[in-house]
Order: structure tokens, then C-alpha cells, then sequence
């Protein structure tokens, strides 16, 4: 059975992508990351702002990975946080095109197409699933692992732990800077894995205090962070999958909109 949406072309089936040794999950998602395939995803976030606000959980963001050369080449994501009705974003290498079904636009227009660097990564807030340097380093601070909830068809073992933002930086030296700075190394981020006996992570969990920084100091009340907790689930890992831009005659140039 094969499902085109405008943008998205969805291939039912098994998967085409074998699955790799039991156990280790890090192969086993580099084995997936395979031209044609990919994984769809459900994002739930959930922030607190301050002391008084207690914490906010975000309306989902859904939709669907699609593979490459060992990353995640595009992404087909609704935002329904956005807006009453949601935002659809595809987003391809340096472009990306939002569809909005409140927008006014010109007779004939869908999508407002922009040039912007898009491309999701595989990730649980700093996690990253698809760097197997940072999968690695997360999965050595494993503290528990326990039989748990079946996701997808899969019952999962749960790993969980901490690792402070100093060990991240040791395999992912870009997040240091902006408002991490070495005073707060020693922060940590919780977090949890629901791993497949495939290896497959089925759901991955993190909640991470992050610094306000001098530009934003004050905004929190006093308290000089925001709290964050991202929950993302995956399912359909290795579905073939070809993310398409939409129809160029149902598509505006952000440049030529009025404003």
C-alpha cells in the first residue's frame, strides 16, 4: 500500500532495513539511517518559566524523519501548538514550507516557501539519538534498567540516569556557549530510554534545567532558569519514506508576501 500526501509519499510494509545486533542501540539506529526510510515521531514539550507559573505541557508536534548519509535529510512535521489550527512544516536541506490553514494568502497559495537551515535532528532535547558519540556517552551513565511498557508492537526495557552537561560537551562541543558557561557544567539532565530488543529506541524522555543568560536575567522571577521536559515517541523505524517539496503552483515566496 503506498499513501501520498501533498509533500509526503508513505510506503506500508515491513520494514526494508534489517535490524541490527540485539542490545545495542546504538548501531541499531545507524543501521536505519538509510536513504528512502526514516521514522515517525510524536513530540510532547512541557516548560516552566518561573516559580509562579508551575508547568506548561504544549499541545504535540507529529509527523515524520526521513533518512540519509547517516542523518535526518527532512523532516514532515504538524506544530499544533501553533496557531488554532497548527502549523505543517516541511522542511528539505536549506529550505522549508509552512502551511498554515489560517493564512491569508494569495488565490491559488498553500505554502510560504523560506531559505533556512530546518532539519531536525533525532533527538530528546540535547540528546542526540543519531550521533553515536553522544548516544554512547548517554547510555554510559545508565543508572537503572528495568522490563517496561510495550511501544509500537515492542516491549522495551527502560534505561535511565543523568549526565551533566559537562560530559555532553565532551562528545558534543557546539552546545557550549550562549548561556552555558562552566558554571554550570556540573548540571545535569535526567533522562530515560525505552529500547526495543531490536536496539530501537521507542520513546525517549528528558527534563533539563537551562540558564536564563544576561540576556534574558530577571525573566525568571529570580530564580535564573527554565525548566524543561521533552517526551518524544518513535514508531514505523525503517518505513520507506520520501519527503517531497509541495506543488510549486500551490507555493508563495516568503519574500513576496505583503507586509
Amino acid at each position: 500500500m503506498t499513501l501520498t500526501v501533498a509533500g509526503l509519499a508513505l510506503h506500508g510494509g515491513a520494514p526494508a532495513v534489517g535490524a541490527a545486533k540485539a542490545g545495542d542501540p546504538v548501531a541499531a539506529i545507524q543501521r536505519q539511517l538509510v536513504k528512502g526510510h526514516g521514522v515517525r515521531i510524536t513530540e510532547y514539550s512541557t516548560f516552566n518559566s518561573d516559580p509562579t507559573s508551575g508547568w506548561e505541557r504544549y499541545k504535540p508536534t507529529k509527523g515524520v524523519l526521513a533518512f540519509g548519509d547517516g542523518k535526518v535529510v527532512a523532516t514532515d512535521l504538524w506544530h499544533h501548538q501553533l496557531g488554532k489550527a497548527g502549523e505543517r512544516v516541511i522542511c528539505i536541506g536549506e529550505r522549508l514550507w509552512v502551511y498554515n490553514p489560517e493564512a491569508k494568502l494569495p488565490k491559488g497559495k498553500k505554502w510560504v516557501a523560506i531559505k533556512d537551515a530546518c532539519v531536525k535532528p533525532l533527538e530528546t532535547g540535547y540528546l542526540r539519538l543519531d550521533t553515536p558519540a553522544v548516544l554512547a556517552a548517554v547510555l554510559a551513565t545508565t543508572t537503572s534498567t528495568n522490563a517496561s511498557d510495550t511501544y509500537d508492537g515492542s516491549p522495551t526495557t527502560l534505561h535511565q540516569g543523568s549526565i551533566s552537561f559537562r560530559q555532553l560537551w565532551n562528545v558534543r562541543p557546539a552546545l557550549r556557549g550562549g548561556s552555558l558557561h562552566d558554571e554550570h557544567a556540573d548540571w545535569e539532565i535526567d533522562w530515560r530510554l525505552w529500547i526495543g530488543k531490536d536496539g530501537l529506541v521507542r520513546r525517549a524522555w528528558s527534563k533539563w534545567r537551562q540558564p536564563e543568560g544576561e540576556a534574558m536575567k530577571g525573566i525568571t522571577g529570580g530564580r535564573g532558569w527554565y525548566g524543561f521536559v521533552e517526551d518524544v515517541r518513535y514508531s514505523d523505524w525503517g518505513m520507506k519514506l520520501t519527503i517531497k517539496p509541495p506543488s510549486a503552483a500551490q507555493t508563495i515566496a516568503f519574500s513576496k508576501l505583503k507586509r
